[in-house]
C-alpha cells in the first residue's frame, strides 16, 4: 500500500514538473535563427518588456556573418519623425555591412503619439545596454559598438551619448559606444528644426509637446560643453534641405569647440531619403566613409 502511494506521489510530482516546464517554455520568446547567404538572422529579439505595449516595439533584429570571430557591431536607429518607421527587413544596406564583417543590429522603439519624449530615447538606451550585455552570444564584440541613426534616429543616438543620464540610469556610460554616425538629422537642435518646418508642427508636438524648454532639453547640441568624454562623431547630411546643413554645421562646430572629435561630410548628390535608402549600394560614397570611420575607431 505504501509503495503504491509513493508511486502515485512520484507520478503526481513528475506530472506537475512537466506542466510547469511546458508553461514556462510557451511563455518564453522564441528566437528563430535563419541563415541566408552565409548570414545568420535573428528576428524580433525583445530587449525590454513594457506593459500595455506590443513586444515588437521593444525588439531588435541581428544580422551576423558566419564567423568564429567576435566582430564589430553597428547599431541602426531608424527615423520617421518619432511617430513612424521600424527596424525594417533584410536589404542591400544590411547585406553590405555584413559583407565587410560587421554585425548589424536594427532597433525598434516606441512611437508617438502613444509615448512622448523621453520614452523614445529611454527605449534606445535600453536596447544599447542589452546589446552590450548580449551581443557576444551573436558573434559581436561589445567593445566595438557603433551607433548609427537616420533622421530622428540620428537625434536619439546623439542625445543618448551626450546627455549622460540615459545610460547612467541603466548602470553604464557612453564609454560603451566607440562612435556615433548621424545620417541627415536636422534635430540636433529641435527649436531650429521646428521653426524651419512648421508644416510638421503636429508631428513634432506629438513627440515633444509644445513647450520650448522641453525642446531645448531634448536637443543634443545643448550638452556638448557639459560632458567631458564623448566618442567620435561622423555627421553626414544631404543636399535637399537647408535646415539640415544649418543644424549639422552648428552641431559640428559645437562639438569641435568643446574639443570633441567630429567629422562633417556633405553628401551633395543625396536626399534625406536616399542617403539611407541607397546606403551600401554600388558606388555609394557614404557607405565607404562610414566604413572608414569605423575602421579608424576600433578598440
Amino acid at each position: 500500500m505504501l509503495k503504491k502511494l509513493l508511486k502515485n506521489i512520484s507520478f503526481f510530482f513528475l506530472y506537475l514538473f512537466f506542466i510547469v516546464a511546458f508553461y514556462v517554455l510557451i511563455n518564453q520568446p522564441i528566437i528563430a535563427q535563419e541563415i541566408f547567404k552565409n548570414i545568420s538572422i535573428f528576428k524580433d529579439i525583445p530587449y525590454d518588456v513594457i506593459n500595455d505595449f506590443e513586444p515588437y516595439f521593444t525588439s531588435l533584429d541581428i544580422y551576423t556573418p558566419l564567423s568564429d570571430e567576435q566582430l564589430p557591431v553597428i547599431i541602426f536607429v531608424h527615423g520617421g519623425t518619432w511617430v513612424l518607421g521600424n527596424k525594417g527587413i533584410f536589404n542591400e544596406k544590411i547585406k553590405s555591412f555584413v559583407e565587410v564583417n560587421l554585425v548589424y543590429v536594427s532597433v525598434n522603439y516606441r512611437l508617438s503619439p502613444n509615448v512622448r519624449h523621453p520614452s523614445h530615447a529611454e527605449d534606445v538606451a535600453k536596447a544599447i545596454t542589452w546589446i552590450y550585455e548580449h551581443i557576444s552570444e551573436y558573434g559581436g564584440n561589445p567593445k566595438n559598438l557603433f551607433l548609427m541613426g537616420h533622421s530622428a534616429g540620428g537625434h536619439l543616438s546623439a542625445l543618448i551619448v551626450l546627455d549622460e543620464h540615459y545610460l547612467q540610469d541603466l548602470g553604464y556610460s557612453n564609454e560603451i559606444i566607440r562612435g556615433v554616425i548621424g545620417l541627415d538629422s536636422a534635430a540636433y537642435h529641435l527649436p531650429s528644426l521646428f521653426k524651419k518646418e512648421p508644416e510638421n508642427t503636429f508631428l513634432f508636438e506629438m513627440a515633444f509637446g509644445n513647450r520650448i524648454e522641453i525642446w531645448e532639453e531634448a536637443s543634443p547640441i545643448n550638452y556638448t560643453e557639459k560632458i567631458k568624454n564623448v566618442p567620435p562623431f561622423l555627421l553626414l547630411y544631404a543636399g535637399d534641405r537647408v535646415v539640415t546643413k544649418e543644424v549639422n554645421t552648428a552641431f559640428y562646430k559645437s562639438l569641435i569647440k568643446a574639443t570633441h572629435q567630429a567629422s562633417l561630410y556633405f553628401a551633395q548628390d543625396k536626399t534625406h531619403v536616399s542617403i539611407e535608402r541607397e546606403l551600401g549600394k554600388p558606388g555609394d560614397d557614404v557607405f565607404q566613409i562610414i566604413i572608414h570611420f569605423i575602421q579608424n575607431n576600433l578598440s
